[in-house]
């Protein structure tokens, strides 16, 4: 006959084994697994960094802060593990990880952050009630279902979202707004998404003045559709909430100003302006 002690033993062995068979499903509900959660890089047209140095096509993100940055008059094409999603990343753009994970029940939640630029994603429907896709700017957070949609961040961290088919969710100052296909929101940082309207996409600018300061640097005055990005050769231009850029520049060596607009889902117009309008 087993003595008392051994008795005891045993029993606390079996309420042991009992709590760790509910304990683990329970605390594997969200880990990270980055080797079977990845962002791949599918293509690439001209310069594009991968960690800071050069990308390569089928590198891998996997962890977060990994990201991938487009220089002037470049591109790359990410995909979401095996077609989750797809990213086409423009010029001038950086796309971070924040998170690959999978939750309870097979979900996969993937959380990415575009601190500056614009990126196109098609998104396919996500059946697993658990899983997630996010695209993260320093304005606020769109979430995807399945969709396609695109979002401008601009050096500031004002962010347009245009949502092309499906529905997107667009959460700032815990407000959300959802952006369905046609219609576009913007978030300015510090305040909640506008509430949507049409999307016009409206790539022209005004021109109000652009005058010298001195021999090296000149003022532009113009104004914009506040949805878009503005670049002056090559380089973004901040504005105001009504879509007006007030800023000064040094002047280029060739003497002429490239005005590129680029709306969220990534169409452009490129508008050039003569040294001849220096007043």
């Amino acid at each position: 006959m087993k003595s008392l002690p051994q008795i005891s033993r045993l029993v606390a062995l079996l309420i042991v084994g009992i709590l760790l068979t509910f304990s683990i499903p329970l605390l594997a509900r969200d880990i990270q697994l980055p080797a079977s959660r990845f962002v791949e890089v599918r293509q690439i047209r001209g310069t594009v960094t991968y960690q800071g140095r050069p990308a390569r096509v089928g590198a891998r993100l996997t962890s977060p802060g990994q990201q991938i940055s487009t220089g002037r008059q470049s591109s790359a094409v990410l995909t979401v593990d095996s077609g989750i999603a797809t990213i086409n990343v423009a010029e001038l753009t950086t796309v971070q990880v924040q998170s690959l994970s999978m939750v309870a029940n097979g979900g996969k939640v993937t959380r990415l952050f575009v601190p500056r630029g614009q990126a196109r994603i098609q998104a396919r429907p996500l059946t697993n009630l658990n899983s997630s896709l996010e695209i993260s700017s320093p304005a606020g957070v769109t979430g995807v279902r399945g969709t396609e949609f695109g979002v401008g961040v601009g050096s500031n961290g004002k962010t347009g979202v245009s949502t092309l088919e499906g529905a997107v969710a667009t959460t700032a100052k815990r407000r959300t707004v959802t952006v369905n296909g046609g219609y576009s929101s913007i978030v300015f940082p510090g305040d909640p998404p506008t509430p949507p309207k049409l999307t016009q996409e409206n790539l022209k600018y005004e021109l109000i003045s652009l005058s010298p300061i001195d021999q090296n640097r000149v003022r532009l005055i113009c104004t914009v559709d506040p949805l878009n990005l503005i670049f002056l050769n090559d380089q973004p231009l901040e504005m105001d909430r009504t879509g007006k850029v007030d800023t000064i520049l040094p002047r280029p060596a060739n003497s002429e100003y490239r005005v590129v607009v680029r709306s969220p889902l990534g169409k452009q117009e490129t508008h050039m302006i003569g040294s001849d309008l220096l007043k």
